[in-house]
């Protein structure tokens, strides 16, 4: 065997490593393959293993799994997000890879749901699936963890109540004689999980008894790290510009307080920062005023206010409170556009035809003066025609006027291929103590659609306007479906009997899924088909290019109209009061692009948040009803088991296939179907079945079905004696098969 050169050069353990790997070894080696392949002396062992571990932690040598050791360079990395799952393995999710990457047990290297991590490809599994390694933890997602304190022998633990944190933390620090068992509490991290390294914390408060209701929205507020109060400067600032701004006209501000203006809002609504107004000019045309506060008046580029509202993105809004993104001096007061009070906005004036047609529209700064605080419920009846004695009917006719162009705005945008989901919201009605009493669908009623048209118009025309006069600046972007998004939809619908044109470019067309949602409606399919092609758009998200609203079917669409709750309509003003062709971040503290993730990111957590606490409540509601009986309506069919919608509340749960005991069930995936083998019974979306609440997980927030019995005993049957070698059965406990399949 030759000599080694590195060994006639003397060098150090450490570059004989590094030497070795880079020149010698065509692939990654075995550890301890490679300390007996650069050892030069036995009792140099224990060096050589230090060196190793060195260069390990350096990242200049990556152990891989199996304790294979690597350099860098030569292996594939992919940088993304850590989705973790809670049975121990996770998915790294790269944007711009059409497939996530499978990280199984063991290879997690510590990371918890939703750090970014680097990691390593290692090959394909058994699955066909790109397997891959945790190598390096980027950035922390977290900095605490919310959990149930268990008191064991030396102390206490928290186990994490969100199932996708698999590691326990140990508590640590002073104070732990006050702490509770049992009890829901917000651990702040002090050590992370490392392999070989139990994750410690200290506790910072406790929220409580976890079944009570009155604490489930701060459960939400801990785990998803939402800021509550705010810092004293900033509400300090806020304060003080309440008081400096003056309310009045000037060379710059339109005086339209002698407009009959009206905001139109839910019953419970608190901040107001929209508002209509319609006159009719004698040539028979009308001149709609849209007046949205003008928060850009108050809130200065780069002040504290400035600061916190881009950190907080969004106002959050859950069952029984708002989480706001102004301190309340502002959001209820000064910005909010209350009745009888004068208020600083910004007016989108348009001049329509009787026939709906858009002549012409200018945007100015205004003074206005709310006339009437009306609500939807309220309108409504007006809009359909009845009477009524609410304050409403002093603007009947108005708002008669303005629904006749609503509605021609609207079918104008349905004929363009506007997609209109008919997927209704729960509101989740509450007693004093926060328990749930009710889940009812919340109504959908003429005045929503109103509002909705105008807003959409004002931001459509606001839109324009920047593309004109920037070649950067804030937009409401939703791109069109992927080319495998698209197909997956075409052939799911296709087995349902549903076509949608293919066309030569491949790219789907918002009209083409228009058509597909109203073929649909009021059908049995509804509910399955319109929520099966929402989930295969993309998500919406601000960007500083217009590049079109698909599910819109508009060219520019931005957001100008929400500027007490959302950031980046407040921007979207502050552009506005710029002139034609300056570069845009000039109308931001921030540079645009980081305004653009920064609002999508802050969404999207919203939207997570609000979702978290309506489960909360239907899972608490729902464990007042183990063992009563339901009627619902098939929503989904998998391989598990089957989603059932209940009828009476919008409440989803699962039948797994274990509680289906009169048959073997084989799953048709082409056509989403469920069918025994004997019986030949099938269970498909859209059927009505009766059902018994069995279980809920508070932790994974599900709810558990089981089907009531046609004997009405509610207790499941034993399965009819099955022949001997039949092949390729589901099993009953919970598997099924695949219709065609080979496998389980």
């Amino acid at each position: 065997m030759a000599k080694d050169k590195s060994d006639e050069q003397g060098f150090s353990p450490e570059e004989r490593i590094l030497h070795y790997l880079r020149e010698e070894a065509q692939k990654p080696v075995r550890s301890d393959r490679l300390v007996e392949a650069v050892l030069k002396r036995k009792k140099e062992k224990s060096e050589v293993l230090r060196a190793l571990d060195c260069l390990v932690s350096e990242k200049k040598v990556i152990l891989l799994k199996g304790g294979y050791a690597g350099l860098p360079d030569k292996l594939h990395f992919r940088e993304g997000i850590f989705l973790s799952h809670p049975d121990g393995y996770g998915f790294v999710a790269t944007e711009g890879q059409k497939e996530d990457l499978y990280v199984p047990p063991g290879s997690t290297g510590g990371a918890m749901h939703q750090d970014k991590v680097l990691s390593v490809l290692l090959g394909t599994d058994h699955r066909g699936r790109t397997e891959g390694q945790v190598v390096e933890i980027i950035a922390r997602s977290r900095t605490s963890v919310v959990g149930i304190l268990h008191k064991l022998e030396g102390g206490y633990f928290l186990s994490p109540r969100d199932p996708r944190i698999a590691h326990e933390f140990l508590v640590v620090g002073s104070g732990t004689e006050k702490l509770k068992e049992g009890d829901l509490t917000v651990l702040d991290i002090l050590r992370y999980p490392e392999p070989g390294h139990i994750p410690e914390g200290k506790i910072s408060r406790s929220l409580g008894d976890p079944s009570d209701p009155a604490i489930d929205t701060d459960l939400v507020i801990a785990t998803h790290r939402l800021p509550v109060s705010f810092p004293d400067a900033v509400e300090e600032e806020a304060q003080r510009m309440a008081r400096k701004v003056g309310i009045e006209a000037s060379g710059n501000r339109v005086d339209l307080r002698h407009l009959e203006i009206m905001t139109i809002d839910g019953d419970r609504a608190r901040d107001f920062d929209d508002a209509l107004s319609i006159e009719e000019s004698p040539d028979g045309t009308f001149q709609i005023g849209i007046h949205i506060a003008d928060v850009a008046a108050y809130v200065l580029p780069g002040s504290d206010l400035d600061k916190e509202a881009f950190r907080r993105g969004t106002s959050v809004y859950f069952p029984d409170r708002v989480v706001p993104m102004f301190p309340e001096v502002l959001s209820n007061g000064v910005l909010s556009l209350n009745p009888e009070e004068d208020r600083l906005a910004r007016t989108v004036m348009v001049r329509m035809s009787p026939a709906g047609e858009v002549l012409d529209s200018s945007i100015f700064r205004s003074v206005i003066r709310s006339r009437l605080r009306a609500t939807y419920s309220r309108v409504h009846p007006i809009l359909e025609g009845e009477r009524t004695d609410s304050p409403e009917a002093k603007f009947s006719v108005h708002l008669r006027s303005l629904w006749n162009l609503a509605k021609k705005l609207r079918d104008e945008r349905f004929q363009n291929g506007s997609l209109d989901f008919d997927l209704p919201e729960p509101e989740i009605v509450l007693d004093l103590r926060g328990e749930p009493v009710d889940i009812i669908r919340s109504p959908r009623y003429l005045s929503h659609q109103l509002v909705e048209e105008f807003m959409l118009l004002a931001n459509r025309i606001v839109a324009a306007e920047l593309t004109k006069r920037f070649s950067l600046a804030m937009y409401r972007v939703h791109e069109t479906p992927s080319p495998e998004k698209t197909e997956a939809l075409g052939i799911f619908l296709g087995a349902l009997g549903i076509s949608i044109p293919k066309r030569k470019d491949g790219k789907m067309k918002a009209r083409d899924l228009s058509a597909v949602l109203e073929s649909t409606r009021g059908t049995p399919l509804e509910k399955m088909v319109h929520f099966s092609v929402l989930r295969s758009l993309k998500q919406a998200r601000y960007d500083v290019h217009p590049l079109g609203h698909f599910g819109l079917a508009m060219d520019d669409y931005t957001h100008f109209t929400s500027p007490i709750r959302r950031y980046p309509d407040l921007i979207v003003h502050r552009l506005l009061d710029l002139p034609g062709g300056l570069p845009s971040n000039e109308g931001s503290f921030y540079p645009l692009e980081q305004v653009a993730l920064q609002a999508s990111e802050r969404e999207r957590a919203s939207v997570d948040a609000e979702r978290m606490a309506v489960d909360l409540k239907k899972i608490r509601f729902m464990g007042q009803h183990i063992g009563k009986k339901f009627f619902g309506t098939v929503s989904g069919v998998t391989g598990f088991g089957f989603f059932v919608e209940l009828s009476d509340v919008l409440v989803e749960g699962l039948v797994p296939l274990s509680a289906l005991n009169d048959d073997y069930y084989v799953y048709d995936e082409k056509h989403h179907v469920l069918r025994g083998e004997s019986t030949r019974k099938t269970y498909r979306i859209g059927d009505r079945l009766e059902i018994l609440v069995v279980r809920v997980d508070t932790e994974r927030l599900r709810v558990e079905f089981a089907l009531e019995q046609e004997d009405g005993s509610g207790s499941p049957k034993k399965p009819r004696r099955k022949r001997e070698g039949k092949k390729n059965r589901s099993r009953r406990g919970g598997r099924s098969r695949k219709k065609g399949s080979s496998t389980g």
